[in-house]
């Protein structure tokens, strides 16, 4: 695990570095309870004890070993560091920069708190205190790194000319030659984990790494492969991770702080005592839309094909005592992992072809189950098509006769232009905010889980006329009927949108994790059926400057 001190570089026996850290809490916390806190906020940090250590003869800051194998510090930078004077002094974000810059920390603040002033923070420190040490940011997708780059140079004014921000669209070549000549870094974790793998990244030097949506740090996803890289390297490398979400378990938090060393947990919710008069309020709707006419027919028709099949399993052994109209994809993915794990030794008498084509085929029915009753029937009745002409399921299906049933009955509706009620629910949100919001400055966020249905959304929208100005945001990758967005379209989609020349986004998930979009007054989630997490996510759009209303259909 890195050092909770970023500047335990002397082994001498007569210094105790633990007096000296416990001596600089009781410092910093006198003078910010007293109010001597300097007009440029600078704190005492190493000082003494770097001047200390630095009387000694031939200590290992003047060796040529030392100036090899570790960071150089600047002695004189480091006896203060600097908090910024250009934005409001909230003291939560104060106290977890001051932890953040000496312990490896996770950072768990709600939305729209401020963790990117944190991060700018942090890092701007560093760049002073190591002159020739590197400060890598990294983030998932290209609108948080760009996000990070404007509050570096805007907030805490990092030097443009030593910054780079670096894509996979970047040639290694051009991205080795900025390894070299650079000194702060915005990459997304996959760069990051490359150019470590493939030595480009000059690891000796990094001072800093920050990690923008940290939740993500599971398994073997880019920021544990490269923190793991990282940490068999000797390497004295302080670590800021910043997530909204950081788990639904503790166990998936553990895990988090695990796989990026982390040694100190930095946690604010809404109700925090400091951090109470920085929220708004945010009004929160449940919208119960009922299925139309032809969706409750054909839903029935997938549940007569369902119900026949887990009964089979439930006979065998393999599902336990459970109501068909509860299972879900999710969960019938766990029951078939459990069978596969032990099925040998439970079940001997199990044909286990036919119980994985069983798993396959239910997996099937209730994802195109949660199509119809979250995004209506056209959705639905694509993803049949696709799915009646590929693997297991085309073999146990294609020739059912309830299945074929409620195909001609998808048809029949789609040909008389089949009317989804969650749209109509969803444009009479909208008109109605739009009568009591200006539309030339209110912005709306509408979520949808499922790809398919935002061309189903946007169409909808186009008929309500000048009242809505409306674009789409998806991620890059395209779909079976959508090409996905680049990164250029994604920045240009929110720059319009801050300007005014949209006044409604319709977003996939890449609109949920982290982008400082801009306040919205209003979010409409069209699909409900997601994970807590995301879900906070999307809340976390509105109520971050003033009061916001989240309708949840």
């Amino acid at each position: 695990m890195a050092s909770d001190n970023p500047y335990e570089i002397m082994e001498d026996e007569g210094f105790d570095w633990e007096a000296a850290a416990r001596e600089i809490d009781v410092m910093t916390n006198d003078a910010k309870g007293k109010g001597k806190v300097c007009e440029n906020r600078k704190q005492t940090t190493l000082d003494n004890f770097v001047s200390i250590a630095n009387t000694k003869k031939e200590t290992p800051l003047a060796s040529p070993q030392f100036q090899e194998d570790h960071h150089h510090i600047d002695v004189e930078a480091a006896k203060t560091w600097i908090y910024p004077v250009n934005v409001p002094l909230r003291d939560y974000q104060f106290d977890i920069t001051h932890s953040a810059l000496f312990s490896n920390t996770l950072v768990v603040l709600p939305t729209g708190l401020g963790k990117t002033l944190i991060a700018a923070v942090v890092m701007y420190n560093y760049f002073r205190w190591f002159p020739q040490g590197k400060i890598v940011f990294a983030a998932p997708s290209r609108p948080l790194v760009m996000q990070q780059i404007e509050a570096c140079h805007n907030i805490v004014g990092i030097p443009q000319e030593w910054t780079v921000d670096m894509t996979g669209q970047l040639s290694p070549p051009k991205r080795a030659w900025f390894w070299k000549t650079k000194r702060v870094f915005f990459v997304t974790p996959q760069v990051l984990e490359k150019d470590i793998h493939s030595g480009t990244c000059l690891v000796k030097y990094l001072v800093c790494l920050v990690i923008d949506e940290a939740h993500r740090a599971m398994g073997n996803y880019a920021y544990c492969e490269a923190v793991r890289e990282l940490m068999a390297v000797p390497l004295q490398l302080r670590i800021l991770a910043l997530t909204a979400t950081p788990g639904s378990k503790q166990l998936t938090v553990q895990a988090v702080i695990d796989n990026l060393h982390i040694s100190k947990l930095e946690y604010r919710c809404e109700t925090d005592h400091d951090v109470i008069s920085y929220v708004h309020n945010r009004k929160i709707e449940l919208t119960q839309v009922a299925m139309g006419q032809d969706a409750t027919e054909i839903n029935n028709k997938f549940m007569e094909v369902i119900r026949p099949i887990v009964a089979r399993l439930t006979s065998i052994g393999v599902i336990q005592n459970r109501d068909y109209r509860t299972l879900s994809p999710c969960v019938l993915l766990e029951i078939r992992e459990k069978f596969r794990q032990g099925r040998r030794q439970d079940l001997p008498h199990v044909n286990y072809v036919d119980v994985e084509g069983y798993f396959g085929v239910l997996i099937t029915l209730y994802y195109i189950h949660k199509l119809l009753s979250s995004h209506g029937i056209r959705p639905a009745y694509e993803m049949l098509e696709r799915k009646l002409k590929q693997g297991h399921f085309a073999k146990f299906m294609s020739k059912n006769e309830v299945i074929l049933k409620a195909r001609q009955l998808m048809q029949q509706s789609l040909s008389h232009g089949a009317s989804n009620p969650k749209l109509s629910k969803m444009l009479e949100v909208l008109k109605e905010h739009f009568k009591t919001n200006d539309p030339q400055n209110s912005r709306v966020i509408i979520f949808s889980n499922y790809r398919e249905s935002v061309r189903d959304i946007m169409d909808a929208l186009g008929d309500i006329g000048e009242l809505v100005r409306a674009t789409q945001f998806i991620g890059q990758s395209s779909g079976k009927a959508m090409k996905g967005q680049s990164q250029k379209v994604q920045q240009a989609v929110l720059k319009k949108f801050r300007s005014g020349a949209y006044n409604v986004i319709v977003a996939t998930s890449i609109g949920e994790e982290g982008l400082d979009i801009m306040e919205v007054d209003l979010v409409i989630s069209f699909d409900a059926n997601i994970s807590p997490l995301r879900m906070i996510q999307r809340m976390g759009r509105t109520g971050r400057k003033h009061d916001g209303r989240v309708d949840i259909l």
